[in-house]
């Protein structure tokens, strides 16, 4: 704000405000007029009047309900709000005491209408307790940590836990691929030994049967001719 318009608005406003120079700079330019009686306004030159609040006349608007309390009056009719609260026990046990313990939800409905139709003052709703909290680890079993070489009653989360499964499977699965390639391998060596076996029992009864047909020839060549 510049020296200038302060100057005009104690000048048009101030203590020996120039009305008549208001008025015409009023006529002349409502725009710059309304500025400057800003400006009076802002350094306390000039009160604003009641009614020249711009939120004078809104306090005369018809109240506008918001959109849970006209949700909530149209769930739960007065009639029924009022049977409760404007009853002959109304407030008793025997009404919203008793639906409190049997029907929690139903009963912060009740209360939530009552307060929308007016029926008693806003007041905050009793919630529900909150659950407590679940903890995110879980104790392996037995078994598993021994598997896995870990000390019994290892926790884990849930990843850990899905991770220490997948491991205990891959080993699992590596051993008896492993127990099955040495059962193979023995396999193959005891076929092997047999079938060395079985050659090595051939050619003995090849070389016994070498030798006896030699000596039949030998036996066969002393045998003089007649």
């Amino acid at each position: 704000m510049s020296s200038i318009d302060s100057n005009l608005a104690a000048k048009y406003f101030g203590k020996n405000p120039d009305s008549k120079g208001a008025t015409e700079l009023m006529k002349r330019s409502p725009s710059e007029y309304r500025r400057i009686k800003e400006i009076a306004l802002a350094q306390g030159l000039i009160v604003r009047q009641v009614y020249q609040d711009p939120d004078y006349r809104r306090r005369f608007d018809p109240v506008q309900l918001s959109e849970e309390t006209i949700r909530l009056r149209a769930t739960v009719p007065l009639a029924e709000v009022q049977s409760y609260y404007c009853g002959t026990s109304a407030g008793t046990a025997k009404n919203l005491g008793r639906l409190a313990t049997e029907d929690p939800e139903k009963y912060r409905l009740i209360k939530s209408a009552a307060i929308a139709w007016e029926v008693i003052p806003p007041q905050a709703m009793p919630t529900a307790p909150e659950p407590k909290p679940v903890s995110q680890f879980v104790t392996v079993s037995d078994a598993d940590c021994d598997k896995a070489g870990l000390p019994h009653g290892y926790q884990t989360n849930a990843s850990g836990l899905e991770t220490i499964h997948r491991v205990i499977a891959e080993v699992e699965a590596k051993r008896i691929e492993a127990q099955r390639l040495t059962t193979v391998s023995a396999e193959k060596l005891e076929s092997d030994a047999r079938i060395d076996a079985s050659v090595a029992e051939f050619g003995r009864l090849l070389d016994l049967n070498r030798e006896m047909a030699a000596k039949q020839r030998e036996r066969d060549a002393e045998v003089p001719v007649v």
